[in-house]
């Protein structure tokens, strides 16, 4: 796809990659529409003896991505073969976006539709998690048996 041109300040426009196709491991063809990405933690409030907020502790680091994209494939039944879901807890690898936020491994939360309609192409969103730990998120994305 052409490079969009840009005077004055430069943005990031659109769901870049990095110079290499985006991938998602899983998914063998797609046309992704977008991709939200969310850091989350784990709050905790201590009381004090009035019942105010005396201390506040974040621990659980987490990001939370939405994708939605169109399924999609060289021929009909191809595309046809993408809609799948995966595993929950499957490890799902992301490369290629220019915004490295969202490259790497990331943990299938098991929330996934498929959108078919009469009208317009069949639509995917997985919803994903990455720990901000990367002991965790790494302990957290290997299958044990």
């Amino acid at each position: 796809m052409a490079q969009e041109y840009q005077n004055g300040k430069c943005v990031l426009y659109g769901i870049s990659n990095s110079g290499t196709p985006i991938t998602i491991e899983g998914y063998a063809s797609f046309i992704l529409e977008s991709a939200k990405v969310g850091r989350k933690w784990d709050m905790e409030a201590i009381k004090d003896e009035t019942n105010h907020d005396a201390a506040l502790i974040w621990t659980n680091g987490h990001d939370e991505v939405d994708v939605p994209f169109q399924v999609s494939g060289a021929t009909r039944d191809a595309a046809a073969a993408t809609a799948v879901f995966l595993s929950p807890g499957a490890k799902v690898t992301m490369a290629g976006f220019k915004a490295a936020v969202c490259n790497g491994d990331w943990i299938n939360l098991g929330d996934q539709s498929l959108d078919l309609t009469q009208k317009g192409p069949a639509k995917m969103t997985l919803k994903l998690r990455r720990y901000v730990d990367s002991d965790q998120n790494a302990s957290l994305t290997t299958t044990v048996s």
